[in-house]
């Protein structure tokens, strides 16, 4: 048997949809399980160890031509997959599925995939995890799942070494250093440069310890301005030195990620690091981290509004801002997450 995945987009979807993954290959364990997402997926999803093998495809880049989808729909029909699960509610990728000569075709309805898809889910009118949301879809299907699954992140081994040479230059210690992805996809969702410069120093206060700044190469100009603004504590960005695996491989060996609602806070919970995740506009029912690790949230959400939100115009007085950073500091005072006392650069052991 031959089984496709068409997957979403992004990378925190692509770890929400890992238990779904898994759920496959425990229900066709003797399956060639195929991932099909973007090219700036093939990262993730090659370390995937549910997964057989990845194959590229966008609709609406790479792909985006009526000449690319042809030869798609050639190569469909190539692979004769038996069963499509089509994670993503594209219509376009349902159609191909269709003229791919695939018998099952199984997703979420919508008006118009409702007559091309072989098993048409009925989307949840309740509130729902994405994890779950994705497991859904396979429950339908009749298949056996677990719902309140965990996700987790998987990197290639040689992640683990070029994380190991990252910390020998800077002299990070194993469980010693905490992390702050600094970045966010969305400018609403970002705690402020400020805000993670005083809790660098309130850290510092309590216990002296590296800060270690994560992000893209467009987050440097913010994480100078972070860097310049810290007085007591060490700060060591690595915005835009680390690939998503490297960074995974980093925040297994810290002890604690604050970020905001990010891909990599998902990366870090993934890897079974702490995490202090700071949600504003977007609800952590649906899109919280649920990865191994321990999970804090804090969250804001001003008088009348309601989240998730997609509106433009932030409230008066803002919104991620009036999450402080000695509400942070507090957390981390009463989980007890505080970073261990050892002076140990960490090791390739994985």
């Amino acid at each position: 048997m031959k089984v496709l995945i068409f997957t979403k987009n992004w990378l925190g979807d692509i770890l929400f949809e890992i238990p779904a993954m898994e759920a496959l290959r425990q229900n066709f364990p003797e399956a060639e399980i195929v991932a099909l997402a973007p090219e700036r997926c093939r990262e993730i999803l090659e370390a995937v160890p549910f997964l057989d093998r990845f194959h590229a495809f966008d609709e609406r880049s790479a792909d985006r031509s009526l000449l690319a989808k042809i030869r798609f729909i050639f190569w469909l029909r190539k692979e004769k997959f038996d069963k499509v699960f089509l994670f993503h509610r594209s219509f376009t990728r349902s159609f191909l599925a269709l003229l791919g000569g695939i018998g099952e075709r199984i997703g979420y309805e919508t008006p118009k995939r409702r007559k091309i898809l072989t098993t048409a889910v009925p989307v949840p009118s309740w509130p729902l995890h994405q994890v779950d949301y994705f497991l859904v879809i396979l429950k339908w299907a009749g298949l056996a799942v677990r719902f309140g699954a965990l996700y987790q992140f998987f990197f290639k081994p040689e992640e683990i070494e070029k994380a190991v040479r990252l910390a020998r230059i800077h002299r990070l210690p194993e469980k010693a250093f905490v992390s702050f992805h600094i970045g966010a996809n969305w400018e609403p969702k970002r705690w402020p440069a400020s805000h993670f410069s005083k809790l660098a120093d309130l850290v510092a206060e309590e216990f002296s310890c590296p800060i270690v700044l994560t992000g893209s190469e467009k987050d440097i100009p913010l994480a100078e301005e972070i860097s310049r603004s810290v007085k007591k504590s060490k700060v060591i960005s690595l915005c835009g030195k680390t690939s998503l695996g490297g960074l995974g491989a980093l925040f297994q060996k810290a002890a604690l990620m604050v970020s905001s609602d990010s891909g990599p806070l998902h990366i870090a919970s993934g890897v079974g690091t702490s995490v202090i995740a700071l949600f504003g506009p977007t609800c952590p029912l649906l899109t919280g981290p649920r990865g191994t690790g321990k999970k804090i949230i804090l969250q804001f959400v001003p008088e009348g509004y309601t989240i998730p939100w997609k509106g433009k115009e932030l409230p008066p007085g803002g919104w991620m801002e009036r999450i402080t950073p000695e509400q942070v500091m507090q957390r981390i005072r009463k989980e007890n997450l505080w970073p261990a006392k050892s002076e140990k650069i960490f090791s390739s052991s994985h």
